[in-house]
């Protein structure tokens, strides 16, 4: 039986090899529908059972998507090849949310520097639309939430690095409990100040500025990041975290 689930996995190690190679050599696009399993256990040369254990993984790790009675396609955005494993790290590795804050603070004044020094006129009609949207939502907690994470976001695309700007995306999507729970307590004009003044410093093209502005918003939100709602926040990421893989666990 040993011999058999690692002979199983082996091939399941085999199959997602050869999957990146085809994603390399663009043989299958983002976005793009895959053939069906027929078809790819007979070019792969495998039995459709240990091709489908093969899909299985690679729609944990979030690299396709299976819909049902359409086909398997290739995701699109790397953040969700990125999300999965960063919750299975702060469940499973104790990350907590004191790291990931820590984190942000680490990394994000660069980037808004970086930024504010690369901003196109384009860019900063498309951060200012943005900062309108947060205004516009001041009393529908949940739209002001996401204006707000679409904000940093903005800026982590207009920095240009696109290895910093997927991680943090990922960053702030693991983050997205904490922030609901913690905007709660700050009132929405706070917050629009403190993104106003990160917004005027890219608009101005000034990386000292911005990375400084972006250092006051962050110390100021770790100070309303009281334990009580570190540790709510983390309890309903756990809760969440097990109730989502149990219903995995159903559908399958």
């Amino acid at each position: 039986m040993v011999r058999k689930a690692a002979a199983k996995q082996d091939i399941t190690a085999r199959l997602i090899t050869a999957f990146k190679g085809m994603i390399a050599d663009g043989t299958v696009l983002p976005g793009q529908k895959l053939p069906p399993e027929r078809d790819l256990a007979l070019s792969f040369g495998v039995a459709r059972s240990s091709l489908r254990q093969a899909l299985k993984v690679l729609e944990i790790m979030g690299v396709i998507s299976q819909r049902v009675g359409d086909g398997t396609y290739l995701n699109i955005g790397a953040a969700a090849i990125l999300g999965e494993p960063m919750e299975f790290l702060i469940l499973l590795d104790g990350i907590t949310f004191h790291e990931l804050m820590e984190a942000r603070l680490i990394v994000e004044p660069e980037l808004t520097a970086r930024a504010a020094a690369r901003a196109t006129t384009e860019d900063i009609a498309e951060l200012r639309g943005v900062l309108k949207g947060m205004e516009e939502a001041r009393g529908d907690h949940g739209r002001f939430v996401e204006q707000d994470l679409l904000f940093h976001n903005t800026i982590f695309r207009i920095a240009a690095n696109r290895v910093c700007g997927l991680m943090f995306t990922v960053v702030h999507q693991s983050l997205a409990k904490l922030i609901h729970l913690t905007s709660q307590v700050v009132p929405e004009e706070h917050t629009l100040a403190l993104h106003r003044r990160i917004f005027h410093a890219i608009r101005k093209r000034d990386p000292e500025e911005a990375r400084r502005r972006t250092t006051e918003h962050l110390d100021d939100a770790r100070g309303h990041d009281a334990r009580g709602l570190l540790l709510r926040a983390a309890e309903e990421q756990a809760s969440e975290g097990v109730r989502s893989r149990a219903e995995r666990a159903m559908r399958e």
